[in-house]
């Protein structure tokens, strides 16, 4: 019954946003490698609705992570819990992309993660409202490498896409080529 009950209120939301339209070449895929799905959009959790995709990694850490279109990073998150190492890029069309559980950030993203550690004496920081100059990123741009860190249960890169009030959008609705079996 409880299955049930998240079907159709999963139906009914997606059914409301359906009139909306989202741009189907926009954007790139955050890998050079094919999409093939660990988890999707909207799938029921012990606590929550995914929030995003699951991305296979192949079964290893470091597949390069590239910016799925132009904007900047807004938002730098390092944490040992829930979506470990992780960028926000605000593109120039309002939405936002997130990209999670990252083994590490390109170098110049590292060298200002590092230098704000040490400034704030903590692993764990939250870099959020960065400035739009401080890091512009291009369609395409090398960001990351894909990893396992924070609450993942394996290597696999967490992509999401949101809407400019944060909330999120399935990725599905702006035509990402996603295979069905690996």
């Amino acid at each position: 019954m409880k299955i049930l009950f998240y079907i159709l209120t999963l139906t009914i939301s997606l059914g409301l946003f359906a009139q909306d339209e989202y741009p189907r070449d926009a954007f790139r895929s955050p890998m050079d490698i094919p999409m093939y799905l660990a988890g999707t959009f909207g799938e029921p959790r012990n606590t929550h609705f995914h929030a995003g995709l699951d991305i296979k990694t192949q079964g290893v850490e470091g597949k390069n992570i590239y910016a799925i279109g132009d904007g900047y990073i807004s938002r730098i998150k390092v944490s040992a819990w829930g979506y470990g190492n992780t960028l926000y890029i605000t593109h120039t069309n309002g939405y936002t992309s997130v990209y999670a559980h990252l083994k590490s950030f390109n170098a110049t993203i590292t060298n200002f993660v590092e230098q704000q550690q040490m400034d704030q004496t903590k692993f764990e920081v939250n870099l959020d409202s960065l400035d739009r100059n401080l890091f512009p990123i291009t369609k395409g741009d090398e960001i990351a490498l894909s990893g396992n860190t924070g609450g993942s249960h394996g290597p696999h890169l967490h992509f999401e896409i949101r809407d400019s009030l944060e909330r999120p959008i399935n990725p599905f609705l702006f035509g990402f080529d996603i295979r069905v079996k690996d």
